[in-house]
């Protein structure tokens, strides 16, 4: 278990902006409009070390941009959606979690994809919170140096930091110290506790009808070289939960490219299919049924096919969503369907 009750920085007092958000779409000047940037301060600076970079934080920040969805998500469900200036990533197939779409719905796009350096920096945020690695490409301007030496604070979600994503208490830390840097410490210790017990009651469900699991091919992408998981990723993780044995652990990285011969040494009794991008899922699945090689496998032959979106598997609590879809779809009789 990776609970535990966290040390409250102080009693923030913090005065919350007005709850009136710009809609999607608006302009740059209104988003500097709907915030107001003063925010009473720590009792004591907070001090975190994220992704080996240390920051001090006098008081909670208060014009945030978020860089990918989930993050938003992740944010607006912390309590800090209020905060939030302007999201990345307004161009997107996968819908937004229910809880927390009319919320994020009404937060200022600022591009289909990642906004630009000047759209970042005209906003005069106090922190760019990212989820994935691209989030702060130093190609495009956006690095976290490039931002820090503009005085704006930075955040990357650990799965990124390079390491993989090893246990849950990765997650913990992260939630951690972004509830202790926006004064929502129980908010956040609240979320995190969520996702912790929603993917053990997965477990504990399979576990209590005596399933073990499933050799499964978590397919990503690509015909020539098929791309899948590794065995470092929330995708290994998910997949431990749900029942669905990754036969491709070994790597360091998240994401590794196999080969069909491999695949078909490996014999899959199920696949999950990444669902993103141009390539649909349902286009994924008919390439697989025609692929010389899978159609020999136990999966394909027993059309045993899972799909789940790529959103899913991101540090968030659409892990649990995805563990939940997989577990269900491969052991429906565990779940009395």
């Amino acid at each position: 278990m990776f609970r535990r009750t966290p040390v409250r920085a102080s009693s923030v007092g913090a005065a919350l902006l007005v709850a009136g958000l710009a809609l999607t779409g608006c302009s740059r000047g209104e988003a500097l409009d709907q915030a107001d940037s003063a925010a009473e301060p720590f009792a004591e600076p907070v001090t975190i070390t994220n992704c080996d970079r240390e920051a001090t934080f006098e008081a909670p920040p208060q014009r945030i941009i978020t860089m990918n969805h989930h993050v938003t998500e992740t944010l607006v469900q912390m309590g800090a959606g209020d905060r939030i200036i302007g999201r990345a990533y307004a161009d997107r197939d996968t819908e937004t979690i229910p809880e927390v779409a009319d919320e994020v719905a009404a937060i200022p796009a600022l591009a289909d994809e990642y906004p630009t350096w000047e759209e970042i920096v005209d906003l005069e945020p106090d922190m760019v919170v990212g989820g994935m690695r691209s989030a702060f490409d130093e190609k495009e301007g956006r690095s976290r140096d490039a931002l820090e030496a503009e005085g704006i604070n930075t955040f990357l979600f650990s799965e990124y930091c390079g390491e993989g994503f090893p246990d849950l208490g990765m997650l913990e830390t992260d939630y951690s110290q972004l509830g202790s840097i926006l004064g929502l410490e129980e908010d956040a210790d609240e979320l995190t506790n969520e996702i912790i017990d929603g993917l053990e009651e997965v477990r504990a469900t399979l576990d209590a009808a005596g399933i073990s699991g499933t050799p499964t091919f978590f397919y990503d992408s690509g015909e020539d070289v098929p791309m899948t998981i590794g065995g470092v990723g929330i995708g290994q993780m998910v997949g431990d939960y749900a029942g669905a044995d990754n036969i491709f652990t070994e790597g360091e990285k998240p994401y590794v490219k196999t080969t069909w011969e491999i695949l078909g040494e490996r014999q899959p009794e199920a696949v999950v299919v990444l669902d993103y991008g141009a390539t649909s899922a349902a286009d994924k699945i008919a390439y697989l049924k025609q692929q010389p090689i899978m159609s020999t496998t136990p999966a394909v032959r027993e059309d045993r096919f899972v799909v789940i979106p790529l959103d899913d598997l991101f540090q968030s609590s659409r892990m649990v969503t995805s563990a939940q879809t997989i577990a269900r779809e491969l052991y429906p009789e565990a779940f009395g369907q």
